[in-house]
C-alpha cells in the first residue's frame, strides 16, 4: 500500500494473480484446472493408463458412442446436401433473371438504335433534297 506522501512506485500499482482471482472464484478454479491439465499431459501415461486404453479402444463399450457420430455425420451430411441444393437452385434462378434482363435491355436498346439509324438515315435524306434543290 502507499502512503498519500509518498509517490505510487510501479511495483505497487501492479495487480498480482491473487488480487485479480480475489473475488473471483471461478477464474481461480479455472486457473487451478489449467495448471493441473497441464502438469497432467507433460506426465507420462503409466503402464496401467495404457492397458486400460486399449482394453477400451477393443472393448464394445465405444460402439454406441461411435454410432451416435455416424449417425450425426450423417445427419450433418444430409442437412449440407439439402443446403447445397437450395443455394445451387437459388444462384440458378438468380442467373436466369439476370439473363433475361440482360436479354430485354439488349433487345431495348436494339431497338433505340434501330430508330435512331432511320432517324439518321431521313434526316441525310431531307438535306440532301434541300441541298440538290427542288425538284
Amino acid at each position: 500500500m502507499t502512503s498519500p506522501n509518498r509517490p505510487a512506485t510501479p511495483c505497487s500499482r501492479r495487480p498480482t494473480w491473487r488480487s485479480q482471482t480475489q473475488g473471483n472464484p471461478l477464474a481461480a478454479g479455472l486457473v487451478a484446472f489449467g495448471a493441473g491439465l497441464l502438469a497432467a499431459s507433460m506426465v507420462p501415461a503409466s503402464r496401467t493408463e495404457r492397458q486400460k486404453a486399449a482394453e477400451l479402444m477393443h472393448s464394445d463399450a465405444l460402439e454406441p458412442v461411435k454410432q451416435a457420430a455416424t449417425e450425426s455425420a450423417q445427419h450433418l451430411k444430409e442437412g449440407a446436401k439439402e443446403v447445397t441444393q437450395e443455394a445451387a437452385g437459388d444462384v440458378k434462378d438468380t442467373a436466369a433473371q439476370a439473363a433475361r434482363a440482360t436479354q430485354d435491355e439488349a433487345r431495348g436498346q436494339g431497338g433505340r438504335v434501330t430508330e435512331q439509324a432511320r432517324d439518321s438515315g431521313r434526316s441525310v435524306a431531307d438535306e440532301a433534297r434541300h441541298r440538290s434543290g427542288p425538284g
